[in-house]
């Protein structure tokens, strides 16, 4: 049996699923603008990060998992 090198698809797949998540990236550019220039560490933009991530996760997850063998 020959050995095959293992290329994991997730990033070309969440690449192509970005451009659906424009609405939560717009947001957590906003949010990253407006802290920018926070000086008490306290202000982040956490909530919108997890947002664009879940809306490209969810996109790419059925190309993905039908990618595996």
């Amino acid at each position: 049996m020959s050995e095959e090198e293992i290329v994991c698809k997730k990033p070309e797949y969440e690449a192509k699923c970005k451009v659906k998540c424009l609405t939560e990236l717009s947001a957590y550019n906003a949010c990253a603008e407006r802290i920018k220039n926070d000086t008490t560490g306290e202000a982040h933009c956490t909530g919108q990060y997890f947002d664009f991530w879940h809306c490209t996760d969810k996109c790419a997850a059925n190309a993905v998992f039908s990618s595996l063998k």
